[in-house]
């Protein structure tokens, strides 16, 4: 079989197959053959009839067989010998020419025809040592570790109502507010718990408050600032954004206020029965615990940037076609499910999504080529060891949860992770420690 292969672009092929006589006159002789032995003739016992007679009955059938039986095998194989990755299956009456209805096999002669494919483009690599990523070690200081600390016993902070005296700044207040203007209701909210501090949302609010008792009600007026005038912005610096609503700049708001609840936040100390509670021995282990977790944070943190930054690397760096039917599938799922949710795209976000659609194509193709290149595999003991983790990690059996991956689907999700997570370990240890500035 001769194939000659014209490149119209780096994702765009023309298959010019010339299919030989010999390989044609065999397809005839099998199909005559066939129809000798169980097609009846009039005339001729089954099995006996001149192939001058099957020629003159079944002449057109028996070309329309041949074509069916060879064109399709020679298309695979010539792809398959010239290495192509097709991304869609030709068209045979648009992507052939002669369309496979005009197409006609003839004996004692070739059979030819053309097949434009759209295919996966050749990918070239960068030099992963010219990449660059941050491999410095994660840091985390005691100020880190308090923090954190600090924020649990805020999590566990027990709110105690205060029944004996009036209402101060810092505690939390349950208020039903209601506030007018011109007769219009611009706030109606009822029973709301707010920290009253100097950081309201609404300016002096806290200071008509201080002092109210629970079952109190109280009717105060508050001229909001008019909006400030918009500043002109330079290219480092940028007027700040007014809290204030346009819609209230400048009003002036009645507000009714009912103050029904008033609680004291007081947060747990921070001793070793704190520590139990968080299964901890005593706040020496729970400071060793807390400083761990939030050093493999800092640690995935660290891993996020470092596949981040190296995707945006390697997609300024490998620079190559995607066909257009490609993008324009992925924003047709898009656009389908966000019409479905009764919104609509206009061309910017569409265009959004198309820069998006492509940049995720070609970072696909990227770690394929990588994974190709490097000899990177996955191996069934290795998903089935991750699935023993997650398992254990949720306290599951992992047996049984194995087979509700698989009933999920979701067993090539796993798989593609840990590719993904092989692809990265072979970047970051090849790509250059990232130069930083000297100050």
């Amino acid at each position: 079989m001769k194939v000659d292969i014209e490149d119209v672009s780096s994702c765009k092929k023309i298959l010019k197959i010339e299919i030989p006589t010999e390989d044609v006159n065999a397809e005839f002789k099998k199909a005559y053959d066939e129809i000798r032995n169980t097609v009846p003739v009039r005339g001729f016992r089954k099995g006996k009839a001149p192939l001058g007679v099957l020629r003159a009955r079944f002449a057109e059938y028996v070309k329309n067989d041949v074509v069916d039986k060879l064109v399709e095998p020679a298309f695979e194989k010539a792809v398959e010998d010239a290495e192509l990755h097709v991304l869609r299956a030709p068209d045979a009456t648009q992507d052939m020419s002669p369309s496979i209805d005009e197409l006609t096999a003839a004996e004692d002669e070739p059979l030819s025809f053309e097949v434009t494919v759209n295919v996966k483009p050749e990918i070239i690599l960068p030099d992963m040592e010219k990449l660059e990523v941050d491999k410095g070690d994660v840091n985390v200081t005691q100020e880190d570790v308090d923090k954190h600390l600090e924020a649990l016993r805020e999590e566990r902070a027990d709110f105690i109502p205060m029944e004996d005296r009036p209402l101060q700044k810092g505690d939390y207040a349950t208020l039903s507010i209601k506030g007018t203007s011109d007769d219009e209701v611009l706030v109606d909210q009822n029973e709301q718990v707010f920290n009253i501090n100097d950081n309201m949302p609404v300016p002096d609010f806290a200071e008509h408050l201080i002092g109210m008792e629970p079952g109190d009600e109280k009717e105060f007026s508050i001229t909001f600032p008019e909006a400030a005038a918009e500043e002109e912005k330079t290219d480092d610096v940028e007027a700040p954004e007014s809290p204030i609503p346009d819609r209230l700049a400048g009003k002036e708001i009645k507000f009714e206020v009912t103050l029904h609840k008033i609680t004291e936040r007081h947060l747990p100390d921070l001793d070793d029965d704190f520590a139990k509670d968080l299964d901890a021995e005593n706040v020496e282990q729970l400071n060793a615990t807390v400083w761990n977790q939030l050093v493999e944070f800092a640690k995935w943190q660290q891993r996020e940037a470092q596949q981040s930054e190296l995707v945006d690397q390697l997609l300024e760096k490998s620079q190559f076609e995607v066909p257009e039917f490609l993008v324009e599938e992925h924003v047709k799922v898009i656009r389908s499910y966000i019409e479905k949710e009764g919104n609509t795209l206009g061309e910017e976000e569409l265009a959004e999504h198309r820069l998006s659609a492509l940049n995720t194509i070609k970072r696909i193709w990227i770690l394929d080529e990588i994974a190709r290149s490097e000899e990177i595999s996955v191996e069934d003991a290795e998903v089935e060891a991750e699935v023993a983790q997650l398992a254990r990690s949720r306290d599951r059996d992992p047996q049984k949860y194995m087979k509700l991956i698989e009933d999920a689907g979701r067993l090539d999700g796993i798989k593609e992770s840990i590719m993904n997570r092989k692809i990265f370990d072979i970047l970051i240890e090849k790509a250059s420690e990232k130069r930083r500035l000297i100050i």
